[in-house]
């Protein structure tokens, strides 16, 4: 008898998509503190495994751009032409 493996409905975690704070900070060119700032004024949703151990999960990263208000590449005012001196 061979058994299906079983997934997670969507929108739940596991272990696949948690990332930790320094994954976060690389992706957002940040200093980890600056996550670790993030999560405890309530602007990034994590979870926390420990005293010093926080997960942040993939989807919170999407909430967090909207939040702060984050706008794709194509909704940016297009340059217009002028070097920056």
């Amino acid at each position: 008898m061979t058994t299906q493996p079983t997934h997670p409905p969507p929108g739940t975690w596991n272990a696949r998509n948690l990332l930790t704070v320094l994954e976060v900070a690389e992706w957002a060119r940040v200093h980890p503190k600056t996550v670790y700032r993030w999560i405890r004024d309530g602007k990034l949703e994590a979870i926390q495994f420990g005293p010093r151990t926080f997960r942040v999960p993939e989807d919170a990263i999407g909430k967090f751009l909207q939040k702060t208000g984050y706008k794709k590449a194509s909704e940016l005012p297009k340059p217009n032409g002028r070097e920056r001196s």
